[in-house]
């Protein structure tokens, strides 16, 4: 006698739901703040509780927000220590953790996790296994780079020989570019059928949670009178960022309007030697070092215009974060940020290390209102269609039930609750 239609259904059902919530293991060097760690606590603190409960474990346990984020929302964190080059013992200590925590995914940041995690998973029989390239771990040398800031993963035979094995224990590989993914995987001689593209999310409601009469008293707490125009950036004050020609162009731009004000919020190594060229350049009374604040989203919704200047960039997070507070942005030519501002669309691009044609864009910016707001309309409705926090969120989960085999069917079951249909399902038995 065989078991009908609807029992068969109710039977997928119950074995879907007995699976979630899931666990999900994150592996990657450390936790230090760069776009790759923040991007990562945002995907696991994002996550559906009722399908996936992320587990991070890191290489090096070195504290900082992002650790201090995870840990207050509740994220289990793990520590396998990995010293620099081949370590192969990881292999048997990450073993013990994925059986302890019995992960159905694991997900692996850059080629060195990807390499020892899929390993691991293989001796623990996950089978299901995503890596994630940063933006900088993709970059191939095929130009000529006016700055790194440090060696590229890809730099080297024993590296491309490395990353190609790593792929291969990877079922899906992440890129957060197109154009970048490609280029990594033709480089590396990895197949470009395990690549999927899912871009850098934010949180695209931060930014207006805050009311007007707020933004207005910020602005005066800084000093910036309702008539003037406030351009500014959020960064680390390193060299990579290039601020010496923002400041330059800054300068040579308040000679024209005097409305403009500039703000730079973060901290670094050259902070001193830039408020020392703010006053050499006779400019700084109207240029603000910040440095750290936790008040991010409420700093860009003051802003008039959003200015990143860097002389190397692999993506452009900061960019994102400006678009989704509607932000006009002047951004110099490096990376992939022609993918992420339109010259003309949703800001204003220049060369790199152009602070004439910076100050220009300063200028005409600062004299056109209604070029800021068309500008600045055009990146809040690109953030929202492309960088959305809850559809990248929601990319990664459909990804992961891709790899652990999940159909869309499964799933619609467990969303809806239900059987998909209405209506009485005939019940026979065939007398076999």
């Amino acid at each position: 006698m065989s078991i009908g239609l609807k029992e068969k259904a109710f039977l997928r059902l119950e074995t879907v739901i007995e699976q979630d919530p899931s666990t999900a293991l994150y592996l990657v060097d450390g936790l230090g703040l760069s776009g790759k760690t923040k991007a990562l606590a945002d995907l696991v603190t994002g996550l559906d509780e009722s399908r996936y409960r992320p587990v991070v474990c890191r290489f090096r346990a070195e504290g900082g927000p992002i650790e201090s984020r995870l840990n207050s929302s509740g994220v289990a964190l793990r520590v396998a220590p990995c010293k620099d080059r081949l370590n192969v013992s990881i292999i048997g200590r990450l073993a013990r953790i994925m059986r302890e925590e019995r992960p159905t995914v694991v997900h692996c940041y850059n080629p060195r996790a990807m390499l020892y995690g899929g390993l691991a998973a293989r001796l623990s029989g996950v089978t299901a296994t995503v890596g994630s390239l940063s933006a900088f771990a993709c970059l191939v040398p095929d130009r000529e780079f006016a700055f790194l800031p440090q060696r590229l993963f890809t730099m080297t035979g024993k590296n491309r020989l490395r990353n190609r094995l790593a792929c291969r224990f990877m079922r899906h590989l992440v890129s957060v570019s197109r154009t970048l993914g490609e280029g990594f995987c033709r480089f590396s001689g990895v197949p470009l059928s395990k690549l999927r593209v899912i871009p850098y999310g934010t949180d695209t409601d931060s930014a207006w949670i805050h009311t007007s009469l707020e933004v207005s008293a910020y602005r005066s707490t800084l000093g910036v009178k309702p008539d003037e125009i406030l351009i500014g950036s959020v960064g680390r004050l390193v060299e990579q960022k290039d601020y010496p020609t923002q400041l330059r162009a800054f300068a040579l731009a308040a000679q024209r309007s005097p409305r403009l004000k500039m703000l730079l919020v973060g901290d670094g190594s050259l902070r001193g030697s830039l408020e020392r060229m703010a006053q050499d350049l006779k400019v700084r009374e109207r240029v603000m070092f910040l440095g750290h604040t936790d008040q991010i989203p409420l700093v860009l919704r003051s802003l008039d215009v959003f200015v990143m200047t860097s002389k190397f960039e692999p993506f452009g997070v900061a960019l994102i974060e400006a678009k989704s507070a509607g932000l006009p942005i002047v951004s110099t030519s490096v990376g992939v940020v022609s993918d992420l501002v339109g010259d003309g669309e949703s800001g204003v691009v220049c060369p790199p290390g152009n602070f004439e044609r910076l100050a220009e864009a300063f200028v005409t910016l600062a004299d056109d209102a209604d070029l800021r707001k068309r500008l600045g309309d055009r990146a809040l409705r690109e953030a929202h269609e492309r960088h959305s926090l809850r559809a990248v969120v929601g990319q990664y989960e459909q990804l992961y039930d891709e790899a652990k085999g999940v159909s869309h069917y499964d799933r619609a079951v467990v969303v809806a609750g239900r059987l998909p249909m209405d209506q009485e399902w005939e019940c026979q038995e065939s007398a076999e």
